[in-house]
């Protein structure tokens, strides 16, 4: 039997004689409740975190590869080079893409602005699934002889362009390679004209940059047809990204660097998990504020129970038994209040992802009513965990108390 835990059971759930429960038991249970409220609060707040980290990853999903392959050296990289029949044996590749991209300058009805072109072939609007994302207009590249654009709808606001106006063509102006001819400027220009039959909308970053293009028009505006400046893959379980990253590594060498869907946007997913851990440590320190209420609580509960510390000593308890009695006092407050706040994080994230009780304003690339949210129990392990070390750093004082007066009985 546990004897330093039976009686920190005892002292958790004792009562007064006439039936009430005492100041020190009172106090401990407002402590239980703090623990309550912030454990239930990290869990909200990561679960959130989580919630818009997955939005966000499935808006880019329908944009973004799985895995981008791009020279290590260089803009572009000729397609010849790849072995592209064994990237295609590879049993996880659903398919692959060619892509070019290139700065350029559009101009629409009497304005003009700065984009970047993504010119796709024929496999890329198949692969990538962007008629959820289409906001008007028809997601076609090329019919026949005729080439079209999708824009983003930034760049759609911002050249005023409706895909429904027959009358206004785009135009399309790319760095041509080859020197300057500086009495005729513009001959360092490729100029091509198109129809911009349809907008998307994904999310502002892209919605800003992009032109979607036929990548043969592009190759044969710049006249250089055997080159590109990415290889993008879809996989059938796209969890294996890293697998196949992998196995695609040892195939195509070290001449080609290769990116998973987070690495692609890697700066906007390391901000998101900054917020996060921020978060983390901002509601961690209301929880030691909590800690400090358990702390003095056991520290008057080691002064009124003096008189049974001085018979612990006499039947034979040692000093580090006492300081057990308070140590697994305090991780029964910390756990107690641990696990009912995260019982009711629970609770408030189901019922958040069942009826959306907190509604979130939605602009015109996040088209959700309620704030995402997403329970990972690895933040509920880490919710735990942080309420144990917590547990464990405020016993150290009163454990340590506890184990004086026992000595200082034993010597007496």
């Amino acid at each position: 039997m546990n004897l330093p835990l039976k009686i920190a059971g005892r002292y958790f759930f004792s009562r007064k004689k006439s039936g009430g429960f005492n100041a020190i038991t009172f106090i401990s249970y407002i402590s239980l409740l703090g623990y309550a409220a912030g454990a239930a609060a990290l869990l909200i707040v990561l679960s959130v975190f989580n919630g818009f980290e997955g939005l966000f990853t499935k808006m880019y999903s329908n944009f973004d590869a799985d895995i981008q392959l791009i020279p290590k050296t260089g803009k572009t990289f000729f397609i010849q080079q790849l072995p592209i029949e064994k990237i295609k044996a590879i049993p996880e590749v659903k398919g692959c893409a060619f892509v070019w991209e290139e700065s350029a300058i559009l101009r629409y009805n009497n304005k003009q602005t700065l984009a970047t072109i993504k010119a796709v072939d024929e496999h890329y609007l198949a692969l990538n699934p962007l008629d959820s994302n289409l906001l008007k207009g028809q997601l076609v590249l090329k019919n026949g002889d005729t080439n079209f654009a999708v824009v983003g709808q930034g760049i759609g606001y911002q050249l005023g362009i409706d895909p429904d106006d027959q009358f206004h063509y785009m135009g399309v102006y790319l760095p041509r390679k080859g020197k300057v001819d500086m009495l005729n400027p513009e001959s360092a220009l490729a100029h091509g004209v198109v129809f911009p039959i349809g907008i998307f909308g994904i999310q502002d970053e892209v919605d800003n940059k992009y032109v979607l293009l036929p990548l043969g028009y592009i190759q044969t505006l710049l006249e250089d047809s055997n080159k590109v400046s990415s290889m993008e893959l879809r996989l059938h379980d796209p969890s294996r990204m890293d697998e196949v990253k992998s196995a695609l590594q040892a195939l195509v060498g070290d001449y080609y660097i290769l990116k998973n869907r987070y690495e692609q946007r890697e700066t906007f997913f390391k901000v998101m998990q900054s917020e996060k851990t921020i978060s983390y440590f901002i509601l961690v320190f209301i929880l030691i504020i909590a800690g400090f209420n358990t702390i003095g609580s056991l520290y008057m509960l080691v002064i009124e129970k003096r008189n049974d510390l001085q018979l612990f000593s006499s039947i034979g308890m040692t000093a580090t038994m006492a300081a057990r009695v308070f140590i697994y006092q305090s991780l029964l407050i910390a756990l107690s209040g641990g696990l009912v706040g995260i019982i009711l994080g629970i609770i408030v994230i189901e019922a958040q992802q069942k009826y959306g009780l907190v509604a979130l304003q939605s602009n015109g690339s996040i088209m959700v009513n309620a704030y995402p949210v997403l329970l990972k129990w690895s933040d509920t392990l880490m919710v735990l965990a942080t309420l144990v070390f917590l547990g464990l750093i405020t016993s150290f004082y009163p454990a340590y108390k506890a184990a004086k007066a026992v000595d200082a009985s034993a010597n007496a």
